[in-house]
């Protein structure tokens, strides 16, 4: 992984192969890139077994086919496995995994008992007996504590013994000697696996799990600014400390994220629907787990390197979910790579810019000179993501922003925990003009004191306090803001409460700007920027969203004047995208997809306008989680439970009726399943987990008024008591189907009724 500060911790390893320092030994080299595995095991083990299934994109995510109770249960099993009990790998696996009710279980036991060996860090300094098997688990462990063999064969060799497909998948992995932007990253060789469990393949890296390296840096960079804080602080070069450890993050990654950091040289072992492409890999943004663990995205574009316009690059992000977060940034210079130095006379501070923006951050950095530098976004002191920004302007005339608060410019929680509610800028940045006012409002909800100050790099502070005021009226705070010369500002708003004598508090920051800091701009627009001005005014009122986003790059591409038409267009932007996300998720029916857009809708500032389409979003989420618990109770019966009804070879008109019921609410027509052998035909097809999955995919949107009286005619009969004294088994097909007819006749209530009455029998009501 890229290096951070001067020490820094990493989860994952240098590459196998990276390019050779100048003028060092091999034994350097050796020591520099010593976490690294061999580049062939010496005991031989194909990548693939021919039989296993294809590789194919994953249908569900980590987290819902491995819980809790399944890590409780596996790690449980590893902490009681010792090593030295056992005197091969298949009586190994057997005792990790034997009693475990299903395959994540017995993957994740071995996974566990692995990285619980590192962490002994005895197993290393025991010289294996002359006469020890080669292949004995002792032997073999101790050979990969070595780095003689790779964890790869340790973990694939486990699963393989306990009946588990595993394969070693070879290709580059962004690991501790990646910077972000490199666009040479051939030499980050690796392998890792992947298992298949719970229907479908799953991705494991044991290198990157079970050792992490502590203190690696390259000894390139120059930390400038932490935190609006000045500095010239060099890193030293270091290889670090390998450090041994269980990293859950590299158990059973989704591949959506898991391609961030991993790029297979086959690339059907992506597991995505959409593969990426090599350059694809290369310049996709530099995103460490906690990024994805903690559910964050990048709002501007998706990629590692941003080069500078005017002097500026932006960079933006946020939280998915309610919970709060407060981002910190670290920016460094590269005093290797870039061609100029940073002057010793210029103070490195307040050159990053934290913008509020709703529930997104935006990084404004602007640079101190020409170079190469590199901007960390942190939360809670953790990497979340890094990016590579390269300015090769004249910033002759460029200079800090006039103060950096550590909340930053623009209303955030702080804001209304202080008491103060903005009802007119909600964004950090107020564009103005030479002598126009800026009158900035606010509710006041609590019994608070107010205080305003006006900041300005080459003003005193004296002058400045004749040009802004406030008055409280009733609840509403009122702002204004006279600029006094063309320039940029930072208005401050501090608190405190009228009955305490403690010092104000800051609530809120404005960026007040009234011309381009980075360019001198021409007092008039010629016909095309008229033009183009004028078409993301019409696009902001009138506009279907592509056709705004392109309106605003347009106008953005020619640095027009903001003059407001600007700020409207990204207000509305960001309208009409969480409208169209709700809409998406909606027609798609996706259950992650519904959470997440409604999350965002509902924590923005559009919540009471999409209010309609929020709650037509939470009922169709209450209706998909209702069909996952109807659900739940046939994807717990066991197989042994389907096989008796299998095997029924002249059934009750019970077993037929429900069996029948059950697969006409599934979609099959009435006369595919007229005959008893049409549905054992039907449950024998895509083999055990064939019906099962059907339940798991199974959604009402497809059931028409016409299979719900028929599959409720055929279960009028019987009730759930008379069914499951028959069979356990058919007694819970029954509840599902019962379940679902209720389902779909409460919809039916829902919606107008239909010109032609339909009597829907309920099988629960009895004549």
């Amino acid at each position: 992984m890229g290096c951070g500060g001067s020490k820094s911790t990493d989860t994952s390893p240098v590459a196998s192969k990276k390019k050779g320092g100048v003028g060092k030994t091999e034994e350097e080299e050796e020591e520099e890139y010593y976490l690294r595995e061999p580049e062939s095991d010496p005991l031989e083990l194909e990548d693939i077994v021919l039989g296993y299934p294809p590789p194919k994109p994953s249908k569900s995510r980590k987290d819902h086919i491995f819980t809790e109770q399944d890590k409780t249960a596996a790690d449980s099993r590893a902490q009681q496995i010792k090593l030295e009990d056992y005197e091969s790998i298949q009586d190994l696996a057997r005792a990790l995994t034997d009693g475990l009710i299903n395959d994540v279980q017995k993957v994740r036991a071995i996974f566990t008992w692995i990285g619980l060996q590192g962490s002994k860090g005895g197993n290393s300094k025991k010289q294996p007996q002359q006469q020890e098997d080669p292949l004995s688990p002792q032997v073999i462990m101790q050979q990969v504590t070595q780095g003689k063999i790779s964890y790869d064969f340790l973990f694939t060799s486990l699963c393989r013994a306990a009946g588990i497909p595993c394969v070693v998948i070879r290709g580059l992995g962004k690991s501790a000697s990646y910077q972000a932007g490199d666009q040479d990253v051939d030499y980050l060789n690796h392998s890792w696996t992947a298992v298949y469990v719970s229907g479908g393949w799953r991705f494991v890296f044991p290198l990157w799990a079970f050792s992490g390296l502590v203190g690696h840096s390259t000894g390139t960079w120059t930390l400038v600014e932490n935190q609006g804080k000045g500095t010239r602080q060099k890193e030293e070069e270091s290889s670090g400390v390998t450090i041994s450890q269980i990293n859950d993050y590299y158990f059973l990654t989704d591949p959506e994220e898991f391609v961030y950091r991993c790029y297979p040289h086959d690339s059907k072992w992506q597991l995505l629907a959409r593969p990426f492409t090599k350059q694809d890999f290369i310049e996709i943004a530099y995103c460490r787990p906690r990024y994805f663990q903690n559910h964050h995205r990048i709002t501007t574009p998706n990629k590692c390197l941003y080069k500078s316009h005017n002097g500026v690059c932006d960079v933006g992000i946020k939280k998915l979910g309610k919970e709060d977060c407060i981002y910190t940034y670290k920016l460094y210079f590269n005093h290797k790579q870039s061609k100029t130095s940073i002057s010793s006379e210029v103070q490195l501070e307040r050159y990053v810019a934290v913008l509020n923006e709703g529930t997104s951050v935006r990084f404004r950095v602007r640079f101190p000179s020409e170079g190469i530098y590199k901007l960390q976004i942190l939360d809670d002191d953790v990497r979340l993501c890094e990016f590579k920004l390269e300015c090769d302007e004249d910033v002759s005339n460029v200079n800090p922003f006039p103060c950096n608060p550590e909340s930053g410019f623009g209303p955030t929680t702080a804001t209304e925990e202080a008491g103060l509610q903005p009802t007119s800028h909600r964004t950090g940045i107020i564009s103005t003009k030479k002598t126009k006012n800026v009158n900035i409002r606010f509710n006041v909800t609590k019994n608070v004191l107010i205080e305003t100050v006006l900041v300005h790099n080459n003003m005193e502070q004296t002058t400045l306090n004749k040009h802004v005021h406030h008055k409280v009226r009733g609840q509403e705070l009122d702002i204004n803001v006279d600029i006094p010369q063309e320039g940029e500002y930072a208005l401050q708003i501090n608190t405190k409460d009228k009955d305490t004598e403690g010092p104000y508090k800051n609530a809120c920051n404005y960026l007040l700007t009234s011309e381009n800091m980075n360019k001198r701009k021409r007092k008039y627009e010629n016909a095309f920027e008229k033009k183009i001005r004028k078409d993301l005014q019409n696009e902001t009122h009138y506009g279907k969203l592509d056709a705004l986003k392109k309106a605003l790059e347009n106008f953005d591409k020619l640095d027009l004047e903001d003059k407001g038409d600007r700020q409207r267009a990204i207000e509305r932007i960001t309208y009409l995208s969480l409208r169209k996300e709700l809409k998406d998720a909606i027609a798609r029916r996706h259950g992650e997809k519904l959470e997440e857009a409604i999350d965002n809708a509902k924590n923005s500032e559009y919540k009471a306008t999409l209010q309609k389409l929020i709650a037509e979003a939470e009922e169709l989420l209450s209706q998909l989680r209702r069909l996952r618990r109807f659900a739940h109770e046939v994807l717990q019966m066991q197989q042994t439970t389907i096989s008796e009804i299998h095997n029924y070879k002249h059934p009750k008109p019970l077993a037929y009726d429900i069996m029948k019921a059950t697969y006409i609410l599934l979609g099959e027509e009435e006369r595919q399943v007229e005959e008893w052998e049409q549905i054992l035909a039907l449950m024998r097809r895509g083999g055990k987990q064939g019906l099962l999955r059907r339940v798991r995919q199974f959604d009402t949107v497809h059931v028409t008024e016409n299979m719900v009286n028929h599959a409720s005619q055929l279960l009028q009969p019987y009730s759930e008591e008379r069914v499951r004294t028959s069979s356990a088994g058919l007694g819970t097909f029954y509840k599902w189907a019962v379940n679902v007819i209720d389902e779909v006749m409460a919809s039916q209530d829902d919606d107008p009724p239909p010109q032609t009455e339909i009597q829907v029998q309920n099988p629960r009501t009895k004549k």
